[in-house]
């Protein structure tokens, strides 16, 4: 057997396990990623490209779920295109998974988001939007920071906050969204880039312009729903 060959088979795979925050997030998760073979990790540690990854995806109702993948893509740190982390091929998905999923889709009853908006009009079109990105979702709506803070609970999926019209108290409702247990996933609107780097440095898990395009928030919400909770 040749030194090559030997260091393949004697290399030891990396073993992350993945945790999702609901069901839901995972089902968002599967039909974004998964479902196409592979699942972006965010990370700064560095994994050389080949390297085998075993994965241990942790879904809340479900349990944990094996998989087998190896290291395909990285993105590095200061990257325009998203956060440091690389890019996991799945080896295979087994029917297990298919099984699971078939049962947490059965079971699938929406998604609970919530909007902080100030203005009146701009919080109506924000809920339209919404809905017709995710028709099954229920949105709650509040003009007020102080009554949004109330309103995030472990039962909201995902909390949209437009910090334009009180910056502060938008700040506020970010850092809050990260006290509940476990924390609810956040995207902040804002039409400056001080702002948006201000809400970065609240915790908000993703960013965009105010108002966004169409396009921009379907990927925001899809994106601030498919992340797992956290990776270890």
């Amino acid at each position: 057997m040749s030194p090559l060959n030997d260091r393949e088979h004697t290399r030891i795979p990396y073993s992350v396990e993945v945790q999702y925050r609901t069901a839901s997030s995972f089902l968002i998760a599967y039909s974004t990623n998964l479902s196409r073979g592979g699942l972006f990790l965010e990370s700064e540690s560095e994994v050389p490209l080949g390297t085998p990854i075993e994965l241990r995806l942790f879904v809340p109702g479900v349990g944990a779920i094996d998989v087998q993948g190896a290291v395909s893509w990285r993105r590095e740190r200061n990257d325009p295109e998203g956060p440091a982390g690389y890019g996991i091929e799945f080896q295979e998905l087994g029917a297990t998974l298919g099984q699971t999923i078939d049962r947490l889709v059965a079971n699938y009853d929406g998604l609970s988001i919530l909007i902080l908006c100030g203005d009146r009009h701009d919080r109506s079109s924000l809920a339209r939007a919404i809905r017709s990105i995710l028709s099954t979702a229920d949105v709650v709506s509040a003009a007020d920071a102080r009554v949004a803070e109330t309103l995030l609970t472990a039962e909201v999926d995902l909390a949209v906050i437009d910090t334009d019209h009180d910056p502060e108290g938008a700040l506020l409702a970010l850092r809050a969204a990260h006290h509940v247990t476990p924390p609810v996933p956040t995207i902040a609107l804002a039409s400056t880039k001080r702002l948006r780097e201000r809400a970065r440095a609240a915790g908000a898990d993703e960013v965009g312009s105010n108002p966004p395009p169409f396009g921009e928030l379907q990927l925001l919400i899809v994106r601030a729903l498919g992340r797992p909770s956290s990776i270890k």
